[in-house]
């Protein structure tokens, strides 16, 4: 089903969270601002995508919102500028970093105008563990990004509601990774994050599943959000740390041209991961909740270094070929070629749900080169894990299951 303004207006209403402080327009105006953003999606300026940011409140909410937060701001236009394809396809060039939103809302007439500009320094293209404090939250209202031609997202704050992409209606983006993507597949990394765990804080006691396997996954999402805001797109691969020189190197199926050395400190994410439980302990409470919570000075400090480290393998992304990484998250290599001519596909399968419950055949030529490659190491290496970031914004996270290659093609 492709969707039109006044569908995706009233789709939006019939998925907005029921519990939100967030008021959503009247009808007539979300329409609206929906017909704007996605007829602005399809044009360019200067050769250059219509991508950005927008949010929909008042500028007294705005003002406000950020006079109590850190590190936002807002500008105010003089006059405001009307809400037209051709305005926000000149204006969405200010707003290419993600934290930046042009401010939109309704005059006394009840036309949309474009008021001004939200600046902050975060990415609002958070997950749902993004790590918010009470002084740098985002603001309860909507916010819509333009991530491509006909590609919207609606976000009630920080929280991902609808995703709209070449005119269908997809979900919820990313919100969560797909369930049967990586289940049972990352068992030896939560085995070996207990014994490391155990061996350098005996006193911690049992560490929750919960903690390594939401740090884990919120350090992934970092590293994936890194890349959709980068726009040069990426592939990135997991293997099994067992066995990885079978694997890896001339002859075998992956080949980095710049290989990764064993550091005398160790792996770093390991030693993030064991300076925050370490903390947590101190603090009495080594769980997940906690971690996400607290406004302790050395918690936030090292969340800062998780998030540097996250950027620098995102950056890593930018050269030609694979960053491979083991699933203890260790960095086996960059610009790395997957090496299979043998394995031929000509069919992947499309789930069509987190659990892959029922999937949907497509002909596997249908993706570029990244995609190319993601299916034949999946097939090739079964116990593979590949995440396909496209210069676009779309995420595919692909596995092989029974013989067949599955993806979840994700906004």
């Amino acid at each position: 089903m492709h969707y039109y303004p006044s569908d995706l207006a009233y789709a939006l209403r019939h998925r907005w969270p029921a519990a939100t402080d967030a008021a959503l327009p009247a009808p007539p105006a979300l329409t609206q601002l929906i017909s704007v953003a996605y007829q602005a999606s399809l044009l360019s300026e200067e050769a250059r995508p219509v991508v950005g940011q927008l949010v929909f409140a008042p500028a007294a909410l705005l003002e406000g919102h950020a006079a109590n937060q850190a590190g936002q701001h807002v500008l105010l236009f003089s006059p405001p500028r009307p809400y037209t394809e051709q305005e926000l396809r000149r204006l969405t060039a200010t707003v290419q970093q993600p934290g930046n939103l042009l401010a939109v809302d309704e005059d006394a007439d009840g036309h949309l105008r474009i008021w001004g500009l939200l600046a902050t320094h975060h990415a609002w293209d958070q997950a749902r563990d993004a790590l918010w404090t009470a002084r740098e939250s985002p603001p309860a209202v909507l916010l819509l990004r333009v991530v491509g031609p006909g590609s919207l997202v609606f976000y009630d704050g920080p929280t991902r509601v609808l995703t709209l992409q070449q005119g269908r209606v997809d979900g919820h983006g990313f919100v969560q990774f797909p369930v049967a993507w990586g289940r049972g597949r990352f068992a030896e990394a939560l085995d070996y994050a207990h014994q490391e765990v155990q061996r350098a804080h005996p006193a911690a006691g049992p560490v929750p599943d919960e903690l390594i396997v939401q740090l884990s996954q919120h350090f992934q999402r970092r590293i994936i959000a890194r890349v959709r805001a980068s726009g040069h797109g990426g592939l990135l691969a997991f293997i099994p740390a067992t066995n990885v020189a079978e694997r890896v190197g001339p002859l075998g199926v992956l080949r980095p041209k710049y290989g990764m050395a064993s550091a005398g400190a160790g792996p770093r994410y390991r030693q993030l991961l064991l300076a925050i439980v370490g903390r947590l302990s101190e603090l009495g409470e080594v769980n997940w909740a906690h971690y996400q919570q607290s406004a302790d000075a050395t918690l936030r400090a090292l969340e800062a270094e998780l998030g540097q480290f996250a950027d620098l393998l995102a950056d890593l992304m930018a050269v030609d070929g694979a960053l491979l990484l083991t699933k203890h998250m260790e960095v086996v290599g960059f610009g790395v070629e997957v090496h299979a001519p043998h394995i031929v596909t000509n069919e992947v399968y499309r789930a069509q749900d987190l659990e892959a419950s029922a999937v949907q055949a497509e002909a596997a030529d249908q993706g570029g080169t990244r995609h190319r490659a993601a299916y034949r190491l999946c097939l090739a290496d079964p116990d593979s894990l590949v995440v396909v970031v496209s210069q676009d914004g779309g995420v595919k996270f692909v596995h092989q299951h029974a013989g067949k290659v599955i993806f979840w093609d994700q906004l």
